[in-house]
């Protein structure tokens, strides 16, 4: 044992400390090296202490470890986290769906976009390969210029935007629906989506994967590792985890100026510490890094969504007579995307006669250098942009628990949160390489939340629970801008000027919920609840010809949710099924403006305004049923009716009555799965999204769309093997917000990024 983890030891040398012999285009930074030196010695020093913890029956070990693997928990003994006190699922007071390990696993969720094939409605979308992901949660939607309506917290850390990297070694997820504020604060008005990684055990455990993709543009790679287990035996437990992956774009550009067609590399390390030096007190730190390098693509990738008028209008007049297929694109500007992102979180909790004491603190960092934004689509070298941030975040929580008593039980806290943001866009005209760009000013947007909060759980009964909570939320945006200009081609220019603006908003969250348990088997619960998303500035909106203050800034949305639920589990535990019927409104909706000339071309940046409203409707459907250990079978059904009330998208024209932006009407989904007693197994799915707006005027929209999903593989608990196929269909869909064109304007097209291509992989995975 001690030989094969110091041989592991030198391979993981070279990830760590030689990642530029995989192609990587650039020397480590400072930070990058120390943080992998760091990283590296604590993988050492976890390995040592794993090879002399061999006293272990590691046989005995692995062999109950795949027992649990491969049995589904009940209703009755599932727990939910998100609600910050762990609660039975069937006497939770929110709709949530709980996806455990084993649901990852057979699922195979490597990505977020995969958990809206797992829960109603629950969408997520992407501005392109390397894009931010966005979700849409009952109607309340998410695009990438406004930040996300529903909060995300991995391993109790806030997170904004989500790359799909921190899923390599995931223990559990959960997605609550339905405002969180009380307990969350801003930013979590649609719902909350929690994500725990694998945690360390006293348990030696070691787990690695690898995974390779073809799909009609290209081939992808991804590997992912986890060691982990006891550095001082019964007190201070360690892990480490990792990935390297390497993938060529969905969309191949084949009119690249700079000879890359596309394709993403990203390296991400992750360790773990969990302590408990005594029985009432416990420590869990974690911190990671994660490098993207994307040659040849741009954050956001537009493509045309109509085919035949594209080539009918560009492949003679712009592209030198090559017509456009489904997965490639003809874009001249030089393009090329790379970020990196820290993090570092701690949580300590000192359990108390009276309760327990938490707290939580945060910091995450990142930067994003993102060149080649082709205004016109095509091969020809008209306008090329550039997008710089560099973004800084610090989160602090304090919160006390009462203990259950039966009665009376509460939580009061405090939290504090920041966040600074650097932008700087850029842009040249005709023809250029990477080093082209010319800047525009520099723009500063920070924001402060302070949070007092409190919440109540009454049982009346040994059936009946009433709950309350509240959240006082001050939240202070600032904005600075100097004087410049942006130049977006064909005579449009962007004037900025000065500006240094400070505004405060400030909002009570309210929550009231009563559950009532029927039976050992059912319950019911209902809820009404307000979410918040607290107002901000328009800095490219400060210019000479726009002077509106309803533009220049906008004000703080708020939405109300009422809520109706259930939850049930069968006598004999093989069917389980949950649902609920929701009713959302808000009367001071955000909503993405572009002003656009006579032709339809932007003449300014875009701006957010909150001069609109909604109303979103619905209900929604979860049932599983597993008649043996064998066989399995969970589906989905969401059914949305989101449309907008008001929204005056130009002086003569009101969204009013059309349907909210990526919202589809329906969203279903079905899986069955059966292993045979030899370790074999088979795993089949669909899954069925409705028409769905592609942007706010109604203009585009995308047909209903059916995906097909399989899986064939081999799994005994020590080693894995599977042959899977995603979207199977073929499907070309829309993954995100349509634009037209930005240099030549309506020309009857509309572009938008892609959703996955049809993808057929093998995967390999071992455990130790």
């Amino acid at each position: 044992m001690e030989r094969y983890l110091f041989g592991w030891y030198l391979e993981f040398v070279s990830f760590l400390l030689n990642t530029s012999n995989l192609t990587m285009p650039y020397k480590l930074s400072r930070s990058t090296f120390l943080f992998r030196t760091t990283a590296l010695g604590m993988m050492f020093t976890s390995s040592l202490a794993m090879a002399a913890a061999q006293e272990y029956d590691i046989d005995t070990i692995k062999k109950q470890q795949h027992q649990n693997k491969a049995s589904e928990p009940s209703m009755e003994n599932i727990v939910v986290t998100g609600t910050k006190r762990n609660t039975n699922l069937l006497k939770t007071d929110v709709s949530v769906t709980l996806i455990d390990s084993t649901i990852i696993d057979e699922a195979r969720v490597r990505d977020f976009t995969r958990i809206d094939d797992l829960v109603p409605n629950v969408q997520f979308s992407e501005s392109g390969q390397t894009g931010s992901v966005y979700i849409t949660i009952r109607g309340v939607e998410s695009n990438p210029f406004i930040v996300n309506r529903a909060a995300v917290y991995i391993d109790g850390i806030p997170f904004r935007e989500l790359s799909n990297s921190v899923l390599s070694q995931v223990n559990s997820i959960e997605v609550l629906r339905g405002p969180q504020g009380t307990l969350y604060g801003a930013n979590s008005e649609s719902g909350l989506i929690i994500v725990n990684t694998k945690t360390p055990s006293e348990v030696v455990e070691q787990n690695y994967r690898v995974s390779m993709l073809d799909y009609s543009s290209g081939q992808g790679y991804k590997g992912t590792g986890f060691i982990g287990g006891p550095l001082v035996q019964g007190e201070l437990n360690g892990s480490l985890s990792f990935s390297t992956s390497s993938e060529d774009a969905y969309i191949k550009n084949i009119a690249t100026s700079t000879g890359e067609s596309g394709s993403i590399r990203e390296d991400f390390v992750q360790g773990r510490i969990n302590w408990t030096p005594s029985d009432t007190l416990t420590v869990n730190a974690t911190t990671y890094l994660l490098e993207e390098d994307a040659p040849g693509l741009f954050v956001q990738q537009y493509v045309p969504l109509n085919i035949s008028l594209y080539n009918k209008l560009y492949a003679d007049s712009m592209n030198g007579g090559r017509r456009l297929d489904e997965w490639t694109t003809f874009e001249d500007s030089p393009k090329y995307t790379s970020s990196d992102e820290f993090v570092v979180g701690v949580s300590v909790t000192n359990n108390t006669d009276i309760g327990a004491i938490d707290l939580a603190a945060s910091y995450r960092s990142r930067k994003e250098d993102s060149k080649g934004l082709d205004f016109d689509f095509t091969a020809a070298p008209y306008v090329s942009g550039r997008e710089e941030k560099n973004e800084d975040y610090n989160n602090i929580e304090l919160r006390f628990t009462s203990l259950e008593n039966g009665t009376f039980d509460y939580i009061v806290g405090i939290s504090y949160y920041e966040e600074s943001v650097e932008n700087t866009k850029s842009t040249f005209m005709g023809s250029g390489d990477l080093n082209s760009y010319l800047a525009a000013p520099m723009q500063y947007k920070e924001g402060k939340d302070k949070s007092i909060f409190g919440s109540v759980n009454w049982y009346v009964t040994d059936k009946l629970k009433f709950g309350a909570g509240i959240r006082y939320d001050n939240a202070q945006r600032s904005a600075v801008q100097t004087a410049g200009y942006l130049d977006l081609g064909l005579g449009t220019i962007t004037h900025y000027q000065d500006a240094d603006l400070t505004k405060s908003f400030n909002n009570w969250l309210p929550r009231l919920s009563a559950l009532y348990q029927l039976n050992p088997h059912l319950s019911f619960h209902a809820s009404v609840s307000k979410g918040y998303i607290p107002g901000g500035f328009n800095l490219t909106a400060i210019q000479d010809d726009i002077v509106d203050d309803s533009v220049l800034s906008y004000e703080s949305e708020t939405l109300t949710s009422h809520e109706l639920g259930y939850k049930w589990l069968s006598g004999d535990r093989n069917w389980r099924s949950s649902g609920a019927v929701f009713y959302i409104s808000s009367d001071n909706w955000q909503e993405l403006q572009v002003a656009t000339d006579a032709n339809g071309r932007p003449v300014s940046s875009d701006y957010i305004g909150s001069e609109a409203s909604i109303t979103s409707k619905g209900v929604e459907f979860e049932v599983s049923w597993h008649p043996s250990e064998a066989f399995s079978l969970n589906s989905h059904l969401g059914y949305v009716d989101a449309e907008y009330d008001d929204l005056q998208t130009s002086e003569t024209f009101n969204a009013a009555g059309l349907a909210v932006q990526f919202v589809p009407q329906y969203d279903a989904g079905l899986a069955a799965r059966y292993s045979w007693e030899n370790d074999f197994y088979i795993r089949a799915e669909a899954n069925f999204t409705g028409k769905t707006s592609l942007r706010a005027k109604g203009d585009i929209i995308q047909g209903a769309v059916p995906t097909l999903g399989f899986q064939l593989g081999y799994d005994n608990g020590k080693m894995a093997l599977r042959v899977f196929g995603e979207n199977l269909t073929g499907e070309r869909r829309a993954s995100g917000l349509a634009v037209e064109n930005m240099a030549f304007g309506t020309d009857g097209l509309f572009y938008s990024p892609l959703d996955k291509p049809r993808i057929i992989g093998l995967e390999a995975e071992i455990w130790f």
